[in-house]
């Protein structure tokens, strides 16, 4: 898929959003895929196939599941990032290889898998963060 200029509604920090919109737009003759399903209450979820989808060449099938799970996987390192940041407000005062290391531990009890480069994505949305809330003052005005 060709690169996305435009931020989502949802956008954290560079690297930190999920797809857009305009994602859509790359692709011309675009139609719903039938087969997820989700218990909003147990917070599963499934993908059966359809039958259209299954007669489908082999090809197209490995293609389009691996732009789904493109998609579903920035979607959720973004969800990983916003729980971070939510466990991060509990915690604020609290150097942040420690609170990696107490995050870590919390998605380990939770069967959540991690990333290997969370604590790289964590560290620089941070920085980020940090930087975007820093305006340097104007000469002469305090």
């Amino acid at each position: 898929m060709d690169e996305i200029k435009s931020r989502s509604p949802y956008w954290l920090s560079p690297g930190i959003d999920v797809p857009t919109q305009e994602e859509l737009q790359l692709l011309p003759s675009r139609r719903a895929l039938r087969g997820f399903y989700v218990d909003r209450n147990a917070g599963e979820a499934a993908f059966v196939p359809t039958d259209d989808f299954m007669r489908e060449c082999p090809l197209w099938r490995i293609d389009v599941l691996d732009d789904i799970a493109d998609a579903l996987q920035r979607t959720r390192t973004h969800a990983l990032v916003s729980f971070f940041r939510e466990c991060q407000a509990r915690g604020h005062d609290v150097p942040m290889a420690r609170q990696i290391e107490a995050f870590r531990k919390m998605c380990q009890q939770g069967d959540v898998a991690l990333p290997d480069e969370l604590e790289a994505l964590l560290v620089l949305d941070q920085q980020f963060g940090r930087s975007a809330a820093w305006r340097p003052r104007e000469r002469g005005k305090r």
